[in-house]
């Protein structure tokens, strides 16, 4: 009897030991992404993607850690951003953060290089990453405007105009692509600003469509997408819709059908099928960029320990990029800290993105 309960106060002394490891080896990754709101459908894929991820990773039992992602809703509400990062921070103690929207990412940038935790942002802002502990996985905006430019010249297109959201994040965007644009010969007859909560756009839509543009780009998020659009054609406009990747996460897809926007590869068939049977949809450029992203997080903290023990990450990171095949294969990065993969045009065919090039 003695020798029976000695063996189960062993036993559990094991459990107990054991389980108190694994509570220590628990790392958090933080996400800071707009759950409701216009870019709601944006942040929902966003998660998908992370989570996928977290769960291929803890699948491996060779890991060193087991992972948790801890998500936070921002809107579209930059205000939110110092307390939910506070509490990434501190509460939930996070070892990597992965954000979606320019003014976020430029709240944090500083903070993140002084908690010394690896940021990775999907917005289409390029000077959020600073090369060390902040990191873009975007699109290069020089890349896709020049995609765009190259359709516009194959298609014998001389002349857009510019619909966008009066927001830190488009003006990052429209920096690169109007002199892109200038340089390449195409004329640009307007460029229109709306506030974020505008939903008459009737007068915009009528000057647009009076002065005809080969192109009319937006860079516009749910319902002012839809709403713009709907009052555009509603106005008689015939010319070409395009757009970097919003149409992909429109409200009524079936609204841009046959229109052509700039979009990152497709991820491949094995991780689209994972995807679709795990969340009941197919995976957006959101879901694939955010995948990769912890995944990149992970895979470094796995190989090199945690960011905060380290004074440069910098280059130990490039190589975990460098040696990364991701459902979009492989990925690159140049000297800034822009992490980016190949792009294409895509049209909207029966409601869906595909690709036409």
């Amino acid at each position: 009897m003695k020798k029976i309960l000695l063996s189960l106060a062993v036993a559990l002394s094991l459990v107990a030991c054991d389980g108190g490891k694994n509570d220590k080896n628990i790392v958090k990754i933080g996400g800071i992404l707009p759950l409701t709101g216009g870019a709601a459908q944006l942040g929902e894929s966003a998660r998908n993607g992370a989570v996928l991820a977290i769960e291929k990773i803890n699948g491996d039992k060779n890991h060193k850690y087991k992972y948790e992602f801890v998500s936070e809703d921002i809107g579209l509400d930059p205000n939110k951003t110092i307390p939910i990062y506070t509490k990434l921070i501190e509460s939930d103690k996070v070892a990597g953060m992965v954000s979606f929207n320019t003014a976020v990412g430029k709240i944090i940038k500083p903070l993140i290089a002084r908690d010394k935790v690896i940021h990775i942002s999907s917005a289409a802002d390029n000077s959020i990453a600073d090369g060390n502990f902040n990191y873009v996985n975007s699109y290069s905006i020089s890349e896709v405007s020049n995609r765009l430019v190259d359709y516009m010249k194959l298609n014998k297109m001389k002349t857009i105009s510019l619909a966008t959201f009066n927001h830190v994040s488009t003006e990052a965007l429209l920096q690169e692509l109007t002199p892109i644009l200038q340089s390449n010969g195409v004329k640009i007859l307007y460029t229109q600003r709306f506030n974020p909560d505008q939903r008459d756009f009737k007068a915009e839509a009528l000057k647009i469509k009076n002065a005809n543009p080969d192109m009319v780009f937006m860079h516009l998020v749910e319902p002012g997408l839809t709403l713009f659009s709907k009052q555009l054609l509603q106005s008689g406009y015939k010319g070409v819709l395009s757009s970097f990747l919003m149409f992909a996460y429109a409200e009524n897809p079936s609204l841009f059908e046959g229109q052509p926007f700039v979009d990152l590869k497709n991820g491949t068939d094995d991780f689209n099928a994972e995807y679709t049977q795990r969340f009941n949809s197919e995976p957006s450029s959101a879901s694939i960029n955010t995948y990769d992203s912890v995944m990149l997080i992970t895979n470094f903290i796995e190989k090199n320990g945690m960011p905060r023990d380290l004074d440069n990450i910098s280059d130990k990171m490039r190589e975990i990029v460098l040696d990364y095949n991701g459902p979009r294969g492989k990925t690159l990065m140049d000297d800034h800290g822009l992490i980016y993969s190949d792009t294409v045009i895509k049209k909207i065919k029966n409601a869906k993105p595909v690709v036409t090039e």
